[in-house]
């Protein structure tokens, strides 16, 4: 069989010999052929092959936020406390308060960082070990990959909401809490921005090396996948995150527990009704269902 290296050589040596004037049919069947050297022809077959491997924009993360602040810290109902992130790097002091919380619900939908964060992560660990990530190839020398985790013993674990807009290294460490049961992953799979990239010839990026939770998982275009998985819409996706940037009270994204279709008072018209964040809403259900459980008798 044929190895894909091997492959490659063939497909560029074939392109290369049908370039040939003396075919007299390139013209016709690839008018565009000729515009093309063999390394571009090579990169857009590993383009197709590896995708998110070999990119033909370049793959730099957009971090910016007109927040003032790097976190936001709320009060929601069953003792709950929600902390949304916006710059990763400047919010351990707020974590590091926080992570002692019974009930806590981490948002970080639309954030994008450059860092991993392990050794602000860390306080969430399950038990109190070193938490360490693979690297692969090439990365920063400045990129942290490691962290001790406190000795803090949570009853149950964080909830953490993520979309396709979260992106960055840190994606590595949010698939490790996962799987040690540390976190609860609620929403869309994140972006899959834990790889890095040297410019090629042809105007492409390639792959030079990766961060991984493990040395067999790599996150590269697949991402972060959360345990309870809700899937909207590009429109969905924007309001119920950026109401509350609007000013709109946290409060009023979730789930009116107290109307009914018997209640005497009249019902809000369609136009001034605020839809539940669904996503949010989806955590504290989880929350709740933990609390109860806990205080359930032992058989």
């Amino acid at each position: 069989m044929m190895s894909v290296k091997q492959f490659l050589s063939t497909a560029v040596i074939y392109a290369a010999v049908t370039c040939q004037p003396a075919q007299g049919q390139d013209a016709a069947l690839f008018p565009s052929l000729r515009d093309y050297s063999d390394e571009a022809i090579r990169l857009h077959g590993l383009a197709a092959l590896f995708p998110d491997r070999v990119l033909f924009e370049q793959p730099q993360l957009e971090i910016h936020s007109e927040s003032r602040v790097a976190a936001r810290v709320e009060d929601l109902p069953r003792a709950i406390k929600y902390i949304r992130l916006y710059r990763l790097n400047e919010a351990k002091s707020v974590l590091a308060e926080h992570q002692t919380q019974a009930a806590l619900i981490l948002d970080l939908r639309f954030l994008k960082s450059n860092h991993t964060a392990v050794d602000t992560f860390c306080g969430f660990a399950t038990a109190k070990q070193a938490q360490t990530l693979t690297t692969v190839g090439t990365v920063p020398a400045d990129l942290s990959i490691s962290g001790e985790a406190s000795s803090t013993v949570r009853d149950f674990p964080a909830i953490v909401l993520c979309n396709r807009e979260t992106a960055g290294p840190f994606e590595a460490v949010l698939h490790q809490l996962q799987a040690a049961g540390a976190i609860i992953g609620v929403g869309e799979s994140t972006a899959g921005r834990t790889g890095f990239y040297r410019k090629a010839s042809a105007n492409a990026w390639i792959l030079s090396g990766e961060v991984r939770p493990d040395s067999d998982t790599s996150l590269v275009g697949v991402g972060f996948e959360p345990r309870i998985r809700l899937e909207s819409d590009a429109k969905e996706n924007y309001l119920s995150y950026h109401l509350y940037e609007a000013g709109t009270e946290i409060l009023q994204l979730l789930r009116n527990e107290d109307s009914s279709s018997d209640s005497d008072q009249p019902s809000e018209p369609d136009s001034h009704r605020i839809e539940p964040d669904r996503i949010l809403q989806r955590g504290i259900d989880i929350i709740a269902a933990l609390q109860i459980l806990q205080q359930q008798p032992e058989l």
